[in-house]
């Protein structure tokens, strides 16, 4: 996205730690990252705003508020899936090498490294690139292949594809939130609205997708809910359905050896 500092988060952030013993690191890592430490019993009562880091024995995760009763929203360890069945799979196709340039949580990053891919993720919300690293380094010290073939940047991502090449560029941009705001508590726990919270709504569609297609040696796959209209309006050259989401192929636009 734009040769420009990565977009605030939407959200107040605080991290908590959810026992003594990682208070150390947690304030570390509130240091690095320059917000503030927040007691587990200040989140408890309230405190801490609509997300949170969350630092617990299992590692870091992304938290709604303490009334909603959610559980920590974390990565989940790459996962295989079938090739031939698989439409993310068919979508990306024979090539080994994925830029997936909306990298969130990781999750269709960790399905195309379980299948063999060489993937990067890029991740502009520091607070998801602090989660996505974390998980990277647990998996790897526990033997989780797949996590050898992903490789976390945290970047804009329009600054980075003004100089990346890959065999296929992978985008899942943010979609809008329905007006309205009639969300329950637990719903505003869920991992799509604290991304949303985290990382804000990609309002650069059209600059998005031409900076991918011109790092794409082979093709851009852009993931689509089912019945949304196509990124930024500007028809695929194909398109690869799902049963809740769609996935949209679209030529290079130029040509890299």
């Amino acid at each position: 996205m734009k040769t420009r500092p990565a977009a605030p988060s939407a959200a107040r952030i605080a991290v908590v730690a959810a026992e003594a013993a990682l208070e150390p690191a947690a304030g570390e890592l509130a240091r690095r990252l320059g917000v503030p430490l927040l007691a587990a019993d200040a989140w408890r009562a309230g405190g801490g705003g609509p997300v949170v880091l969350w630092c617990d024995t299992e590692g870091l995760a992304v938290r709604g508020p303490a009334a909603s009763g959610a559980r920590p929203v974390r990565p989940r360890p790459p996962a295989s899936a079938r090739a031939g069945r698989d439409p993310l799979l068919r979508a990306v196709g024979r090539w080994t090498e994925v830029l997936d340039a909306t990298a969130g949580l990781g999750g269709d990053a960790g399905t195309l490294a379980a299948a063999g891919r060489q993937v990067t993720l890029v991740e502009r919300s520091p607070v998801l690139a602090a989660v996505l690293d974390d998980a990277l380094r647990r998996w790897r010290a526990a033997g989780v292949a797949a996590a050898v073939r992903m490789r976390l940047v945290g970047a804009d991502s329009r600054a980075f594809l003004v100089t990346a090449i890959a065999d296929v560029v992978f985008l899942d941009p943010m979609y809008p939130e329905a007006p309205g705001g009639g969300r329950s508590r637990a719903r505003k726990a869920e991992a799509p609205h604290l991304l949303r919270l985290l990382a804000g709504d990609d309002g650069d569609q059209a600059e998005l997708l031409s900076l991918a297609r011109r790092a794409a040696r082979h093709r851009v796959v852009v993931k689509r809910p089912r019945h949304a209209p196509p990124l930024a309006g500007r028809p695929p050259n194909g398109s690869l359905p799902g049963r809740t989401v769609r996935y949209d192929l679209y030529a290079p636009e130029e040509v890299h050896p």
